[in-house]
Formats: C-alpha cells, sequence, structure tokens
C-alpha cells in the first residue's frame, strides 16, 4: 500500500497552496500527534490533528533558543501547536469514563 501523504502534508485555506509540511509536531497523547504549519505563500499558520500512521515520518518536535539560530524560528506557530496538543490530551482525558 502507497502513502499517498508520508509527511502529514496539508493546504493552506487561505491561499489554497497544497503540499504545506509541517514545521513541528508535538504528541497528543494519544494516538496522534499535533502538527504545526506556515504556509510559504501567504504566511497563515494553523495546526491539524492527525493520527499516527505506522512508517510515516513523524514532522520533528518544536526547538528554540540557540538551537534554531539561523533557522525559522516562529513561536506563534509553536504556541498554537502546545495548545492545541494541550486541548487534545485535555479532550481524551475529560472522555474517559469513570468508575459508575
Amino acid at each position: 500500500m502507497n502513502d499517498h501523504n508520508p509527511l502529514y502534508a496539508d493546504a493552506c485555506e487561505h491561499c489554497m497552496t497544497r503540499d504545506v509540511l509541517p514545521e513541528s509536531s508535538l504528541p497528543d497523547g494519544a494516538d496522534g500527534i499535533v502538527a504545526g504549519y506556515r504556509c510559504p505563500n501567504c504566511r497563515h499558520t494553523w495546526t491539524c490533528s492527525w493520527a499516527v500512521v505506522p512508517g510515516r515520518a513523524i514532522p520533528p518536535e518544536p526547538i528554540g533558543g540557540a538551537e534554531r539560530l539561523g533557522t525559522l524560528l516562529d513561536r506563534y506557530v509553536t504556541a498554537q501547536l502546545h495548545e492545541q496538543a494541550a486541548v487534545n490530551r485535555a479532550r481524551k482525558h475529560l472522555s474517559k469514563e469513570g468508575p459508575a
């Protein structure tokens, strides 16, 4: 079976640019990740939640500070990424049914 999206690419809803690759990702507490994107054309940012596909390369976790000097450091995308991952973890935690 061929993986039709091996890099968790997404499309920009503002300018319709296709195959935008995620800058980074975080685990969402389940069997998934939240990926952070920035459109190379219009600079719009967004996140997208994905189920982890076995064998598919997972985008790197965001890093900051001196490790990223000389590369695109985007605190806004990283903040969106952390916020959405926290929301996903909370949903998973709150959806578990406790003892009756």
